[in-house]
């Protein structure tokens, strides 16, 4: 970040715990440069015993404009808003938060439509398909309603939740099923046979040796699967499911379509239109190396068989 800050900078902040490897902060301070934006967004270290006050008492600062949640601290903002968007409410956890001209805070959770975004771009099939969802955590109950929230037409018919804890799924299956008309189940086995979709969104493949989430040789021919992990991709679920000829794509593109949306949030319309034309200079910043090639095509490793 080259521009300076001055008196009328506007601030937003990231807090978690921990923050330390946050890629936030080099995405909106890069876009916020790139479209002459005067503001900066700042982590911050917060352990989960002091958000609330941290929360309350950051926006007494009259030029904090927002927050970015981090984890862990998702599910413990809905309480703290005056008020709070669909995805939000059915999913019990915000990911960001605004402050209103009439001196409110209110709150939404992007993690899904970042999901939509991500499947769009990679040419992966999910309206009016069969979906599995590995995890019952935050993430995937976003991800759940916003598969869910587009309806038999426009999003996907058929949506099944895993979780080895006991009783997590059916949990998050049971609040997505009464709000929505898709079929939205709880199952207890991560089968991946009959599915178009898997979506991996547990945290196994963060640690090197992690078993797999599913056993990939028996997800169907012309499945796909998006793992949303950041760290340590391409994991060994997405090397596997390439290795299959399976259209197998990285977490990152999920971050990347959440940004047009933040921005708009926050109210920066034509830097949120700008950045959903091309956002190809957040990709260089946060593809790893080893993955720099699917920014220029995100289909390197689709399979025919995937339309």
């Amino acid at each position: 970040m080259s521009h300076s800050i001055s008196g009328s900078t506007q601030a937003y902040l990231i807090p978690g715990d921990p923050v330390r490897n946050v890629r936030l902060p080099r995405m909106f301070n890069a876009a916020f440069e790139r479209f002459g934006i005067d503001a900066v967004l700042l982590p911050m270290q917060v352990p989960v015993r002091d958000f609330a006050v941290f929360f309350k008492s950051a926006f007494l600062a009259r030029n904090l404009r927002g927050m970015v949640i981090a984890p862990p601290h998702k599910p413990l903002v809905v309480d703290l808003l005056d008020g709070c968007g669909l995805f939000g409410r059915v999913a019990g956890s915000v990911n960001v938060v605004r402050r209103t001209e009439g001196d409110q805070l209110e709150g939404d959770l992007f993690d899904g439509e970042g999901l939509i975004g991500a499947l769009d771009h990679c040419n992966i099939p999910f309206r009016g398909k069969r979906v599995l969802i590995l995890g019952a955590g935050v993430s995937a109950a976003a991800i759940g309603v916003a598969l869910a929230e587009g309806g038999t037409v426009n999003g996907a018919e058929h949506i099944a939740f895993f979780d080895t804890a006991a009783g997590k799924a059916a949990g998050v299956a049971a609040k997505l099923d009464a709000f929505f008309d898709a079929t939205v189940v709880a199952v207890e086995s991560n089968a991946p046979e009959g599915y178009d979709l898997v979506i991996n969104a547990t945290p196994l493949g963060l640690v090197e040796g992690d078993a797999l989430p599913l056993d990939v040789s028996r997800m169907e021919s012309h499945a796909a699967l998006f793992d949303i992990l950041l760290r340590n991709q391409p994991t060994p679920l997405v090397r596997a499911a390439r290795a299959r000829g399976l259209n197998a794509q990285a977490g990152f593109e999920m971050l990347i379509q959440q940004m047009p949306h933040y921005l708009r949030y926050f109210g920066h319309l034509d830097a949120a239109d700008a950045l959903q034309a091309d956002a190809n200079f957040l990709r260089e910043i946060i593809y790893p190396p080893a993955m720099q090639a699917e920014i220029a095509s995100p289909l390197r490793y689709h399979s025919p068989s995937v339309a």
